[in-house]
């Protein structure tokens, strides 16, 4: 009977081994799921932010195509779109109707963009930063240049 009580007594709690024990299997299994999760959130802004790259690029490029099928003007440029609150996303214009780059003169103008989140700040496209590049082609039509 007395042997009873003591396994009562020692059965009561756990011991050090078990709780250190215990521990570690959560910790395996929490610090991956950890890592997993914050690759994911990592991924998941990278994919927003070039998302919102590409939606201003298109933007972009069809205000480009509109302006090239009214007026015919051959021109470089570059801007960025600080006045929607993003100060280091910038892009990159060319349209050209050389046939060199694409085009035809005076019959095909060749529209190319390239928005990139400029990180360090230095209005220049670097290695490493997010890019995209998008570009189309529009002809010149009697009817888009009689409709201004």
């Amino acid at each position: 009977m007395e042997i009873t009580k003591q396994r009562k007594k020692q059965q009561r709690g756990f011991s050090l081994l078990e709780m250190v024990m215990a521990a570690g299997l959560m910790t395996s299994i929490l610090v991956p799921s950890l890592s997993v999760m914050r690759d994911a959130m990592a991924k998941s802004r990278d994919l927003h932010r070039r998302s919102l790259l590409a939606n201003y690029a298109v933007r972009v490029v069809e205000d480009e195509c509109a302006s090239a099928s009214g007026n015919w003007v051959v021109e470089k440029k570059s801007g960025s779109f600080v006045s929607e609150g993003h100060a280091n996303i910038r892009y990159t214009l060319k349209k050209t109707d050389s046939a060199l780059e694409g085009g035809l003169p005076n019959r095909l103008m060749h529209i190319q963009v390239t928005v990139f989140d400029d990180a360090d700040a230095d209005t220049v496209l670097d290695a490493g930063e997010l890019q995209v590049f998008y570009r189309t082609k529009v002809a010149r039509l009697n009817a888009y240049e009689n409709a201004n």
